[in-house]
């Protein structure tokens, strides 16, 4: 079973703990040393995809280079997890 199959099969719960973990892991340590950062809002499942709300911190809240660096977020997230998320700035 490949991540993507794996991932989409588990509860709701296990992916948003995967999402966190995938967020510290690989994305917060870049966003922190520019001195800002994202808070993890809600996550939900909608027409078969993985809805992905996040809320920047700090730096981050009027950088302009933030809707590049929702791409990077999601790219990383779709790549480690499930090509079925999507990310959004709340």
């Amino acid at each position: 079973m490949s991540n993507a199959e794996n991932f989409r099969e588990k509860t709701l719960v296990q992916k948003i703990n995967e999402i966190d973990a995938t967020i510290g892991e690989s994305i917060r340590e870049f966003l922190v040393r520019d001195n800002g950062d994202l808070d993890l809002v809600n996550v939900e499942e909608k027409n078969g995809l993985i809805l992905v709300y996040i809320e920047y911190q700090g730096a981050c809240v009027s950088c302009p280079s933030s809707g590049g660096t929702l791409m990077s977020i999601q790219n990383i997230l779709q790549r480690k997890l499930s090509e079925d998320i999507r990310v959004f700035a709340v």
